[in-house]
């Protein structure tokens, strides 16, 4: 159980990395991303509202399953949102 806190740990902890990096390029401190404003956005709120909701679950709830699907779960949406976004967009 200890390894597994520890991976759910290191993931939540990458999640709320990138979700800070992302809201730091919304609000123009940072400018290294190469998507648009919007995209950007959205990954900054689904990153760090995941990242806030796995730390809950792993260190107030102490339901390690949860947080370790949790700490995925940014990943798999960010994955269908960059599907999605290829799929409509016009590249002409």
């Amino acid at each position: 159980m200890i390894f597994l806190k520890v991976i759910a740990f290191i993931l939540l902890a990458a999640d709320a990395i990138i979700g800070f990096r992302f809201f730091l390029n919304v609000i123009g401190v940072l400018d290294t991303t190469k998507y648009s404003v919007t995209a950007t956005a959205l990954y900054a709120v689904i990153f760090l509202l995941l990242a806030a909701a796995g730390f809950y679950f792993l260190f107030f709830q102490p339901d390690i399953r949860k947080a370790l699907l949790i700490s995925t779960g940014p990943w798999v949406l960010l994955l269908l949102v960059m599907l999605v976004s290829l799929i409509t967009g016009d590249y002409h």
